[in-house]
């Protein structure tokens, strides 16, 4: 017996569609060196549309890869959205790679085209050279005459790029399980491994990403994104935040304690994510320098484990709430969450908070011994946990070995324990 529903595709194209006209008030503000600078999502979409048409004007098509080596800031996000809604694929370079990673990375994902920041462009125009198939570098925030490029490569100006073109797309019906965008881990031995994201998944890790006992982000939210775009894709708050109108401040390259205690206290954001050694630096600022926290709500982690006397003091002195996730590029990242159940004693909720807390729906997880045999979840057992879901890759890019899955499983590498 078939169902009667409609086959809609859930893709980015969708999800463009739905927050830049549902959500078209909600707002992103960029942080700047003359202060924040802010769009609403509706203007955001009709600049994702220019870029789009500014991209095709330069042979972008199909499933091709369009780089981006770019802060956390509001055109990053319309590349976001623009390129990926296009059909083309996005791929978030890591600015913190070594110079010979970005080399092997650019060349095995072929990028044909990079746009990136100006403060950047001193890390990236060395490596140009080496670039085998990129033939356009779109530079943002300088005149592209003062950059240069070798024999091949065209620089363009990013506004120039979408400067006169028609402010509505049409965003074409693709596949949702055809590829959207590209992260590579350096997480793993030798060179770095190509993670690929379809529209589908991506769709399904921002609505997980919305849930009460997820992230949480809601059309009410201001969410601080300090975690990087180019770090598996902000851990989904771009698109979460696309899906539910939840607005969005991205610090740029402003990451120091003195800049983002700044933002929160003008900016007034609910939420916020980034690592643990961010919150710790905040911290220790903030003793010498008090700040108004009183926006902030929840904070997520995640990338390392957070110290229980940084989770200790910020809600001692602040009120905010942090809790743990675990996750990988190759799952998303959202794997757990560790948001405390209600009804918990005060002690009870923190010791919650101090693990990686539970599986999200939709992520199958096991333990197993270094035999393959499938271990108990007695909170005492230690193995090698192995995960599985609708967001997590099932292989890497154009690579060979395949000792990272087993059986359909994706072996983490990370040891530990689970408790029922």
């Amino acid at each position: 017996m078939k169902s009667t529903m409609q086959d809609t595709p859930l893709s980015i194209g969708q999800l463009v569609r739905f927050g830049t006209s549902i959500h078209s008030s909600a707002e992103i503000t960029t942080w700047t060196d003359t202060g924040p600078t802010t769009v609403t999502f509706g203007e955001l979409g009709r600049r994702a549309a220019q870029l789009a048409h500014g991209l095709r004007s330069i042979g972008i098509d199909d499933d091709q890869r369009v780089a981006t080596f770019m802060w956390n800031n509001a055109p990053h996000m319309e590349a976001y959205m623009a390129i990926p809604a296009m059909g083309a694929v996005l791929h978030t370079l890591n600015i913190r790679l070594f110079p010979e990673q970005l080399t092997y990375i650019v060349n095995h994902a072929e990028d044909q085209v990079i746009i990136a920041d100006a403060s950047l462009l001193p890390l990236l125009t060395p490596l140009l050279p080496t670039f085998e198939t990129v033939r356009h570098l779109v530079v943002v925030g300088v005149d592209p005459a003062q950059v240069a490029a070798p024999d091949g490569i065209e620089v363009l100006g990013y506004e120039d790029l979408l400067a006169g073109n028609p402010e509505e797309f049409d965003w074409p019906e693709l596949d949702e399980r055809s590829a959207a965008a590209m992260c590579y881990t350096s997480g793993t031995t030798g060179d770095p491994k190509g993670v690929v994201y379809s529209h589908r998944s991506i769709y399904l890790h921002s609505m997980q990403a919305c849930m009460t006992d997820a992230m949480a982000i809601a059309q009410s939210d201001k969410v601080l994104a300090i975690v990087p775009m180019f770090h598996a894709m902000s851990w989904g708050l771009p698109y979460a935040a696309l899906m539910v109108g939840a607005s969005l401040i991205m610090p740029d390259r402003f990451l120091q304690p003195a800049p983002l205690a700044e933002m929160m206290s003008t900016l007034r954001p609910t939420a916020a994510a980034a690592v643990p050694t961010i919150w710790q630096a905040l911290l220790a600022h903030l003793d010498e320098h008090p700040a108004d926290l009183s926006s902030l709500r929840d904070v997520v982690v995640g990338g390392a484990a957070c110290p229980p006397s940084l989770m200790k003091a910020f809600h001692e002195k602040y009120g905010v709430h942090i809790s743990q996730a675990w996750g990988m590029t190759e799952t998303s990242p959202l794997g757990t969450s560790g948001r405390p159940d209600a009804g918990l004693s005060p002690e009870d909720e923190f010791d919650l908070r101090c693990t990686q807390g539970r599986f999200v729906a939709g992520v199958r997880a096991r333990l197993v011994d270094d035999a393959g045999t499938v271990l108990p979840w007695d909170g005492k057992t230690v193995g090698e946990l192995e995960v599985r879901g609708p967001w997590i890759t099932g292989s890497y890019y154009r690579a060979d070995a395949d000792d990272k899955f087993d059986d359909g499983w994706l072996r983490t590498g990370d040891v530990g324990t689970i408790s029922e």
